[in-house]
């Protein structure tokens, strides 16, 4: 007996000499912000998904095999197909779609996660009241919502961990944090109406906004979300007290998105318009150096064209898109034209657009009006 309890704890003791000598399995913090230049080279494919009437909104895709698209539907995917929330990617063709009774929106925009996606827009022939309506992925279940508050919402962003904030008129937001909260509402101190968020995490948020008067003039504001309390940024009509300065032609001002490294704590702050400009800052601070990217090659302003979506996958692999079918992105060296056939070629036109989403092989999906009320979805496979 004593004999085997030994050769036990001699046993014990050199496998626990042997775990220690193993390398740490925890690979090392990053220490740089460096990363692979985005890919630029896209199998491309596009299907048409609606015509008139419809109004389509943004793509999510969980996976390669397992998208959809939101929008007020009618045209050519099903047959008899009329009007519907959203219409599902199956890695073949478009066609299960979701149609609501309770809810009817008109999604303009689209975000998620692996689990969850959000869309926001507003009700369909009741007025323009808010509404949303969300797809849980594990469950494969639709729900819908609608508030009084009067408008649109016109953009949603997740911090894909549970927390979304849907913005739209007259300073509205809506925020859920967490997969099971309640919407809640609350009013940024701008009577402007928001028309893109994104953000960095949910204490760390960026808006756009714009103001149309009725003499004609347009206004363009940037504002900062901590979680608490929205701080403006920049405002082309009250320019007391803007904390940014931008070195260039700002008069058309539209997207905002960012980018912050963990490691080293650094900003890039993007933002989008005939000039669009690249503002880089270290931790919370608001002291930006600002570029304008016409000076690295963005072309849209000298092409009279606006940048409507700045896409951000990692420092080296940025989009921005204009209503012109043009689209350019940056691989953290130099600015390249995309092509992408079924598109319209680069400033023949105009039409509506998405933003791009991208899964997690890298490949790529956005809607995008190709001619008066004729929208397909793009498919840009690696």
């Amino acid at each position: 007996m004593k004999i085997s309890t030994l050769i036990i704890f001699i046993t014990l003791f050199l496998l626990s000499v042997s775990c220690r000598k193993e390398p740490p399995t925890n690979s090392p913090s990053p220490t740089s912000c460096d990363s692979p230049p985005g890919n630029r080279n896209f199998t491309w494919r596009t299907d048409t998904i609606a015509w008139w009437p419809s109004e389509v909104g943004g793509v999510w895709a969980f996976s390669d095999n397992d998208a959809w698209v939101v929008g007020n539907l009618h045209g050519p995917t099903v047959p008899g197909q009329t009007s519907y929330i959203a219409l599902h990617w199956n890695g073949t063709e478009w066609k299960d779609t979701i149609q609501f009774t309770d809810v009817f929106a008109i999604p303009n925009d689209v975000t998620g996660d692996n689990r969850y996606m959000v869309a926001a827009g507003y009700l369909l022939y009741v007025g323009e009241k808010p509404a949303i309506a969300e797809f849980d992925n594990s469950t494969k279940k639709w729900s819908g919502y609608q508030f009084q508050t009067p408008g649109v919402l016109y953009s949603v962003w997740t911090d894909k961990n549970g927390f979304f904030i849907a913005v739209g008129d007259s300073g509205m937001v809506y925020t859920k944090d967490g997969y099971s909260s309640q919407w809640v509402y609350s009013k940024a101190p701008t009577n402007f109406t928001f028309n893109h968020v994104n953000g960095v995490s949910k204490t760390e948020i960026y808006a756009s906004g714009y103001s149309s008067l009725a003499s004609g003039s347009d206004y363009e504001q940037y504002w900062k979300y901590d979680g608490i309390k929205w701080s403006k940024l920049f405002d082309n009509q009250d320019t007391v007290e803007n904390v940014i300065s931008l070195p260039g032609d700002y008069s058309v001002l539209t997207d905002i998105n960012a980018y912050r490294c963990s490691a080293t704590d650094s900003l890039q702050l993007y933002l989008g318009g005939f000039d669009s400009f690249l503002l880089q800052s270290k931790g919370q601070s608001l002291n930006f150096a600002a570029t304008n990217l016409s000076s690295l090659g963005l072309p849209f302003h000298s092409f009279g064209s606006v940048a409507l979506v700045i896409n951000i996958f990692s420092p080296n692999d940025v989009w921005f898109c204009s209503a012109r079918y043009e689209s350019y992105q940056w691989n953290g060296s130099t600015f390249q034209q995309i092509i992408i056939p079924g598109i319209p070629p680069p400033e023949s036109g105009f039409g509506a657009i998405s933003r791009i989403v991208k899964t997690s092989n890298g490949k790529a999906f956005f809607s995008n009006e190709v001619s008066p009320q004729v929208y397909v979805v793009a498919q840009g496979t690696p």
